[in-house]
């Protein structure tokens, strides 16, 4: 059902990769545009005192892969490694970020059933936060809803960057030749900050994107592109990568039967 389709990749420049070799397995043709630049804190003022203590957290949440590589990255410029989690237990969004956890040594504790800081929150909330110290690791700028959400079941959150996300502006030109040309039958995004970025490298005008069918890879990425002005036709029952292009394969496949 995806043969031949044109379909936008708005992520950073390593994890698009991972989306277009899935995407080139079903037939269709990426088209790869970063929308997001992960890199390093300008300062690690508050990222390395909670490495160095990592022992006294009861939990410590990762939610994504990027935070995953950014931790582990300060913690081998620190002389440390996977054994300072020794006496911590540690959350991951998903499937992915739990990969790359055991890559690097971490077996994850829990995994939400959903991919989504919802799901942590009421996963961890029922094993008991009361007075619990919790450690957030994640980019700059980040949903409230993991903080609020943790810290209304009593625990006592600290929440610390681990790297920080930037637009690339050497995308802008392309991002406007290939959308405002046509070139594109599908616009997938993988995370909010894909929806916002992407926007704002075509000036805020999302006029191209009218004519392309909007995939998300969960209900929050939906909503944001939602409050964008998009229309969102396709959403993944499964938030990861491969239940991004399973939710296409089933879109394109009713359409195909639909004719």
């Amino acid at each position: 059902p995806l043969f031949g389709k044109r379909v936008l990749v708005p992520r950073t420049r390593t994890q698009a990769s991972a989306f277009s070799r899935r995407l080139l397995e079903e037939g269709a043709k990426p088209v790869e545009i970063p929308t997001i630049e992960i890199q390093p804190l300008e300062d690690f003022i508050r990222l390395d005192p909670a490495l160095a203590s990592l022992s006294r957290y009861k939990w410590v949440v990762f939610t994504s892969t990027n935070g995953v590589e950014a931790v582990f990255r300060r913690l081998e410029q620190l002389g440390m490694d996977a054994r300072a989690f020794g006496r911590t237990r540690v959350c991951a969004i998903g499937p992915a970020t739990a990969s790359v956890l055991k890559e690097r040594g971490i077996v994850a504790d829990f995994i939400p059933s959903e991919y989504v800081s919802e799901a942590i929150v009421e996963g961890l909330g029922s094993k008991g936060l009361e007075g619990k110290p919790v450690l957030l690791l994640r980019a700059e700028e980040g949903r409230a809803a993991l903080t609020s959400g943790l810290s209304q079941h009593g625990a006592l959150v600290e929440e610390v960057p681990a790297y920080r996300t930037v637009l690339p502006e050497d995308s802008r030109e392309k991002a406007g030749g290939l959308l405002s040309a046509g070139k594109v039958d599908v616009v997938a995004f993988t995370s909010s900050s894909t929806v916002r970025n992407l926007k704002e490298l075509l000036g805020g005008d999302i006029t191209p994107l009218e004519s392309a069918t909007v995939a998300c890879i969960g209900p929050i990425t939906a909503q944001t592109a939602l409050e964008a002005g998009l229309k969102v036709e396709v959403v993944a029952k499964e938030h990861t990568i491969p239940g991004l292009v399973e939710a296409l394969t089933e879109h394109f496949s009713l359409t195909q039967t639909r004719r």
